[in-house]
């Protein structure tokens, strides 16, 4: 029984049984933040092919 007995884990899944709205809101706002994080910092800038026709005919 010593292992029921103050241990993180289990007060943890005991939270999650008894709100799992919680979680679930922990989810949307990792979702919202990574998302976000990644449109800021991995993509790449794109040049648009179009474009870049448009200024060597003008010229």
């Amino acid at each position: 029984m010593g292992f029921f007995n103050d241990n993180p884990v289990i007060e943890f899944f005991h939270r999650i049984t008894r709100k799992p709205s919680t979680i679930a809101m922990w989810l949307f706002a990792g979702m919202i933040c990574s998302s976000t994080f990644y449109l800021m910092f991995m993509s790449p800038p794109t040049i648009d092919s179009n474009l870049k026709r448009k200024g060597k005919d003008e010229k």
